[in-house]
């Protein structure tokens, strides 16, 4: 009943994501989703896959715009939801705070589970599917990018994978270590006020809001500035910089118990640069995975239908997604 409650729930956040409210922002994030993990073609046997990826990092991960504070869609669902639903349809859906974006590797399959190791946090965990999706096709030590919910006390993968080739093994284990000693990784130590973090992202999106509004005024350039602009803002949720963020939509001394908050471990840049990775391996199967994956996300390569960096685009400008190992 709690893995069928739990579906129900994603099936409701994602129908809520499609809201016309959204509209212009989920443009936005499509555009930076592509950016950072690569551009899909609808006839790529993954496309459906990146699309349910896309999907989660929407409703999950990305940052709105300052219209709504800068919450998540989900954050934004928390919120109006206040209003509609009884404290106990909310608090199943705040179980939802709790899950995990981060790199997995099978260690064995169990009659009804897999029992999983995040090579992130280095722990192991025991996994539920969900009724409509199965683990058919997990083999032991694949490692994949998923999304673990810990709901009614059993953890379920919700249905975004993306598998890397077992040859590439050494290699993202490699940029993990890598990941792990760089300043972007989010320590659970360093936390920060949440009304000091709140008026620090709100000052980060009113500066982009304000710019946007001046490029779509003048009409010059309008499409590659507006890109440029809005490249900026892929660095948003690594600002982050409290492990479990507090969001309001005023300034109380106080925060209410059904105030938004989600954990927060600044793993995209690493995500996204393996799964751009995993696309250009698919793109290019006569080199060697290995070759690619250890350029990371040298865009040297000319992928089909990947926007190109060009001289009217300044590359200081573009999201630092690489996970090049050492």
């Amino acid at each position: 009943m709690s893995a069928k409650f739990c579906q129900e729930i994603i099936r409701n956040l994602s129908e809520y994501s499609l809201k016309d409210e959204f509209k212009h922002e989920r443009q936005i994030a499509k555009e930076l989703f592509s950016i950072s993990t690569g551009k899909v073609n609808d006839d790529d046997p993954f496309f459906e896959q990146r699309m349910h990826s896309f999907q989660e990092f929407f409703i999950f991960e990305y940052r709105l715009s300052e219209g709504f504070s800068g919450s998540t869609v989900f954050e934004t669902f928390l919120y109006n939801g206040q209003a509609c639903y009884s404290l106990n349809e909310i608090a199943k859906y705040e179980q939802f705070r709790n899950f995990r974006h981060s790199l997995f590797q099978v260690e064995f399959h169990k009659d009804d589970s897999l029992v999983v190791r995040d090579l992130i946090s280095d722990r192991l965990d025991i996994v539920y599917p969900l009724p409509e999706y199965s683990f058919a096709g997990f083999d032991l030590k694949q490692i994949f990018d998923g999304r673990l919910i810990r709901f009614d006390g059993k953890n379920y993968f919700t249905k975004t994978f993306i598998l890397h080739s077992k040859l590439v093994k050494h290699i993202i284990e490699k940029a993990v270590i890598e990941f792990l000693k760089g300043n972007i990784y989010c320590q659970a130590q360093k936390t920060i006020d949440w009304r000091e973090e709140l008026r620090r992202r709100n000052d980060l999106l009113s500066s982009v809001t304000n710019q946007k509004l001046e490029i779509q005024n003048a009409g010059k350039k309008k499409s590659i500035d507006l890109l440029n602009i809005t490249k900026k803002l892929a660095e948003m949720p690594r600002t982050i910089s409290s492990k479990n963020l507090i969001m309001s939509l005023g300034m109380k001394q106080e925060a209410s118990a059904f105030v938004p908050e989600t954990p927060f471990y600044d793993a995209l840049p690493l995500l996204h640069g393996l799964a751009y990775c995993e696309i250009r391996s698919f793109r290019y199967k006569h080199i060697d995975p290995i070759k690619i994956y250890e350029m990371g996300t040298d865009r040297n390569l000319d992928i089909p239908g990947i926007p190109k960096v060009t001289k009217n685009i300044n590359e200081n400008e573009l999201p630092n997604y690489g996970a090049k190992p050492a």
